[in-house]
């Protein structure tokens, strides 16, 4: 390999991290120089880029605020979720632990009204529209259990009695969990509907069941309430969850604005980046007497170190690319040099090639001639 081609190679290397280098000294200088106007709170109207600058970066803060504001959002959502899912809980272990009291009220009120007293007589006309149908279904339960417990009770049989009895005892407590169901849930609509009477209080003895009504109707309101403020709360939360849901559906999804804001940063930053390499160049040269004289007013002691780098490493490039343009002239100069050389040899080999031709065509022309004479004298043969 020819050494000039690898000096070639060596000196595009170190201009490409001169350039870096360059850069990175201009974009440090352009970057302080208006950090520090900015910071000095003064007005130029004569070096407008510090109004240019001072909106980027108000971009960039606005956008990064943006960002806070959605990861905040975001955690608010999930916090609700979560506030929503035990409120819901509490809310369900409130409606069962009521469901449970509303049907020990019905049980309650239901055995009262099938007793006498005056107790019996007050919640008689309330328990009629219910008592039949309740009659139905404990008479209904009991009769199953009784069955149940007689089956169970069986011994002996072979294999097929065995399967019989299992099944017969698979269907009749399915019937009895029905019918149970049923029973229950006829004292839990009993229970409820008589807790939400607007009467006067039942009459009280020691032969009713009247005290342990009063008290669980008590336990019922209290549970009632309790129950309407966790609607409420729950009512509060999923509006909220709804209102940022609705949000995320018209602006794209959280994770959507974040990554839009991002982009928007970084293509800011950019510019940034592109305003302060600007700068920066002008501060170590600038062309108008004008510009240069603004850029040099604003130009701090602490800079001149950079600047004179910078003046180095531009120095230094200018070299490396006259240099580059030498070596790669006397490359070019050498390669047209072999080209024509090439040339030449191809042209002499032409005319060798040209001459030992002619001298074929001589001979040709002979071989001809001779063959006429002989063909002349054989005709006077003739």
């Amino acid at each position: 390999m020819d050494d000039r081609k690898k000096q070639i190679g060596e000196l595009e290397q170190r201009k490409r991290e001169q350039i870096i280098s360059l850069e990175t000294l201009l974009t440090r200088l352009g970057e302080a120089l208006l950090g520090r106007e900015a910071g000095s709170g003064q007005e130029d109207t004569a070096f407008e880029e510090l109004a240019v600058f001072r909106g980027l970066k108000k971009d960039i803060a606005d956008s990064e605020a943006a960002i806070l504001a959605v990861e905040d959002q975001i955690r608010r959502f999930r916090e609700l979720e979560e506030n929503i899912e035990v409120k819901e809980q509490e809310e369900s272990a409130e409606s069962k632990e009521l469901a449970i009291v509303y049907g020990r009220v019905g049980k309650l009120l239901l055995d009262e009204a099938a007793g006498s007293g005056d107790a019996a007589a007050a919640v008689a006309d309330f328990c009629a529209p219910y008592r039949d149908q309740a009659d139905a279904l404990l008479t209904k339960v009991l009769s199953l259990e009784d069955r149940v417990t007689g089956l169970e009770g069986r011994e002996g049989g072979n294999v097929f009695t065995w399967i019989g009895k299992n099944a017969q005892g698979l269907v009749l407590r399915s019937f009895l969990t029905k019918a149970q169901e049923n029973l229950d849930q006829l004292r839990r609509t009993v229970g409820e509907r008589y807790s939400r009477r607007d009467v006067a209080a039942l009459p009280d003895s020691e032969n009713n069941n009247v005290g342990e009504i009063d008290i669980l109707c008590g336990e019922i309101e209290r549970k009632r309430a309790e129950v309407r403020v966790l609607s409420q709360e729950l009512a509060e939360l999923k509006e909220e969850r709804r209102t940022i849901s609705v949000s995320y559906n018209s602006e794209g999804g959280p994770i959507r604005q974040i990554q839009t804001l991002k982009n928007h940063i970084t293509h800011v930053r950019d510019e940034l980046k592109t305003l302060y390499r600007r700068i920066g160049a002008e501060m170590a040269g600038v062309d108008g007497i004008e510009r240069r004289q603004i850029i040099d007013s604003l130009i701090a002691p602490e800079d001149r170190d950079d600047l004179d780098n910078a003046a180095q490493i531009s120095r230094s490039i200018h070299d490396s690319e006259t240099m580059i343009v030498k070596l790669q002239a006397s490359l070019d100069i050498d390669e047209e040099n072999a080209r024509i050389e090439k040339y030449r040899r191809m042209i002499n080999e032409k005319r060798e090639k040209i001459a030992q031709a002619e001298k074929n065509i001589m001979e040709f022309e002979e071989h001809i001639r001779v063959s006429e004479a002989g063909i002349e004298k054989l005709k006077a043969l003739l």
